[in-house]
């Protein structure tokens, strides 16, 4: 894979830029380019968010995840912050042919993502709580074309939850190279058993709220089906090892995605 493109995590990207995608079907928007601009804005702008956090990740990297682009040499770290700025700038650019509310939507959560990667990362849940709101704007970005937010918020709610799960749980298997690099993540603050617990109840959390769509009228029986298919995933990647829930839950969530994708 070459290396600019893998640096960009396409499938995380791709997972980001889809919630969008349903954050406009689901608001009612009627399909035409604005659906093309809504896709390739989020994903250059979590692209961008992805390059930038490993550009600051260096010298963790380099302890937890060796082989990624830029601790294993094959992108040089000045060439990917260009890389980086260049992705934020064209995404920025896209986002005002959609109107005055996604343009700054696009632009706050940009200032955000750099932030985020150069001192929020570091602080205690802050950095779980920005990753986490990141994901669940992505719905929000979608309905600003139509401001039709009746479940796009409950959308939003259930995505931060199982993202705040998510990455407790990749806090818990990044440990040692975050131990040495002094950072003050909730695994080494609080222990990796209590830690788990706490990303085990967001999860659970969001697994209550995915069915609030169905109990509050907005989709039929076929939703309740669906949506328990990535919920029994979910709560069966509790036993697993840190590893193998961060990959797990990421098919999971394609899974609800699609769930609210077709009981639309």
């Amino acid at each position: 894979m070459n290396p600019y493109f893998e640096i960009t995590r396409p499938t995380t990207s791709f997972l980001a830029a889809l919630g969008a995608i349903i954050g406009a079907v689901i608001s009612g928007l009627p399909f035409s380019i604005f659906y093309f601009l809504i896709f390739s804005v989020v994903f250059l702008l979590s692209s961008a968010g992805m390059v930038i956090n490993d550009y600051y990740d260096i010298e963790i990297d380099r302890i937890n995840t060796p082989k990624r682009p830029l601790p294993s040499g094959r992108i040089k770290k000045e060439d990917a912050f260009i890389f980086g700025l260049f992705l934020f700038t064209l995404g920025i650019l896209f986002s005002a042919f959609l109107n005055i509310y996604c343009f700054l939507l696009a632009l706050l959560n940009s200032i955000l993502e750099f932030l985020y990667a150069r001192d929020f990362k570091k602080r205690f849940l802050v950095g779980n709580i920005l990753v986490s709101y990141f994901t669940a704007s992505t719905f929000l970005f979608g309905a600003f074309l139509t401001f039709d937010f009746k479940i796009i918020l409950v959308i939003s709610l259930m995505a931060f939850l199982a993202n705040m799960g998510r990455e407790i749980y990749k806090g818990i298997e990044d440990i040692k190279g975050d131990k040495k690099l002094k950072l003050e993540t909730l695994p080494i603050i609080s222990g990796k058993k209590s830690a788990r617990e706490i990303a085990q109840g967001c999860i659970a959390l969001a697994v209550v709220v995915s069915y609030l769509p169905y109990f509050l009228g907005f989709f039929d029986s076929f939703y309740l089906k669906m949506i328990s298919i990535p919920n029994v995933l979910f709560l069966y990647s509790f036993s697993l090892s840190p590893g193998k829930f961060k990959f797990i839950s990421k098919g999971t969530m394609y899974l609800a995605l699609l769930a609210f994708l077709f009981s639309i």
